[in-house]
């Protein structure tokens, strides 16, 4: 995976790293939250594990796209395919739980749990609404820093101009 990305795009690596370890780390906080708030009673367990392991992978996913884009950024492929495959193990986490929440608090049990404390129910569905909202952002993000660090170098390098070729 040789990662030799143009010194022009190199903002551009930077800025999706920070875009997305900010909106993870504030997904991290605002479910860690919900998950402390949310009571425990057998018909809040499923909605527990599900912004449990939210707020968890998004903790990880936090620290790991900003080593994804610090690879890509300097060029040291190891460090951006090590943080790359990582991070793509946090993303799956991450797509399950765009579905396991909402199934945990829509469903029966979910809205039974809500019930019991309807501030922290109220709480999780708008956060859940942001997280469901800027799901494609944060994807759209972590393919910029891969095109940006490996497939446009690698794939579609820009031809050098030298002095013999310019004709």
């Amino acid at each position: 995976m040789p990662v030799k990305s143009l010194p022009a795009d190199k903002p551009a690596i930077i800025f999706h790293g920070a875009m997305m370890a900010i909106q993870n780390f504030g997904f991290m906080i605002f479910y860690y939250d919900i998950w402390g708030s949310t009571p425990y009673d057998s018909d809040c367990q499923s909605t527990r594990d599900a912004v449990a392991m939210m707020a968890m992978t998004c903790f990880c996913v936090a620290f790991l796209c900003v080593g994804m884009a610090y690879g890509g950024y300097t060029d040291d492929s190891l460090v951006f395919a090590i943080y790359w495959f990582a991070h793509l193990v946090g993303g799956a986490a991450y797509t399950i739980c765009t579905f396991t929440i909402p199934i945990a608090r829509w469903s029966d049990k979910g809205k039974n749990c809500a019930s019991l404390a309807p501030i922290t129910g109220d709480r999780l569905e708008l956060v859940y609404i942001f997280h469901a909202l800027l799901y494609l952002v944060y994807v759209g993000s972590m393919l910029s820093i891969t095109y940006f660090s490996y497939v446009k170098p690698t794939f579609f390098p820009k031809a050098e101009v030298t002095p013999d070729s310019k004709m």
